[in-house]
């Protein structure tokens, strides 16, 4: 099966990186996008071994580990936000709590539709697609924020980014494709999920090798400035709202 051998090349790239990681003592630098690594070569290991066992559980038990690998990688766009900001201390907290807000609302909507609504084999495609989308919105959000300041970034920063952003970019595309042409596209996306991931985790096995901090930024950057300035109004248009709608 293609799938299968996709999954041992992503094992073996994703030991490799971990390993790299403790060697050159990125674990603690990157302690969400390791953490999502460890739980990507957990749940393909378990895949392979349950595949190995009895092939009729796989679809279940992928499912379970999809839903977790998804939620665990949601820290890797907070491990975004927390190296690329990290100099500006308002405006990195502003957008973590976004982050965190937006994606826990998706989480809190998923659960409640699954419990609510008739059960359904569309519903984990539509989690999935529902987080990548919201992701992908983070995701160019801060990079716009980059661009328009003129933030640098280091060697390690530039690959989470791109390693994610190519895994997420592909995914919606699947995603929005199987929700066309419907389960006839499985056999394609048990091809196209995985090898772009293994694409993402040869960029991060690259970026990754060694340890490469953000260039020092320049102090006339008036990032913190302008938060600070869209701080105070949005508390002053709070404080009138909140006397307009005083009795």
């Amino acid at each position: 099966m293609v799938w299968l051998g996709l999954a041992a090349a992503g094992l073996s790239i994703t030991f490799v990186g971990m390993l790299r990681g403790l060697v050159g003592g990125l674990v603690l630098r990157y302690s969400f996008f390791y953490a999502y690594l460890l739980s990507t070569f957990v749940g393909n290991a378990l895949v392979v071994i349950f595949w190995s066992l009895h092939s009729a559980s796989i679809d279940r038990w992928y499912w379970v580990l999809q839903f977790l690998t998804l939620l665990i990688g949601c820290g890797i766009i907070l491990e975004i936000f927390r190296h690329a900001l990290s100099p500006y201390g308002g405006a990195e907290k502003f957008a973590t709590a976004v982050g965190l807000v937006t994606l826990g609302g998706v989480f809190c909507f998923a659960f409640l539709y699954r419990v609510l609504a008739p059960p359904s084999s569309q519903a984990l495609f539509e989690l999935e697609r529902n987080v990548r989308t919201v992701q992908a919105i983070l995701l160019f959000g801060i990079l716009a924020v980059v661009s328009y300041y003129g933030i640098p970034l280091g060697k390690n920063l530039k690959g989470l980014i791109v390693g994610y952003g190519l895994y997420i970019v592909t995914s919606l595309a699947a995603l929005a494709i199987r929700a066309y042409a419907g389960p006839r596209f499985n056999a394609t996306w048990n091809v196209v999920q995985p090898l772009s991931f293994v694409v993402s985790l040869g960029i991060w096995l690259v970026a990754f090798w060694s340890y490469h901090p953000n260039p020092a930024p320049d102090p006339g950057i008036p990032l913190e400035d302008d938060y600070e300035a869209l701080a105070k109004r949005t508390r002053r248009a709070l404080a009138e709202l909140t006397r307009g709608v005083r009795p």
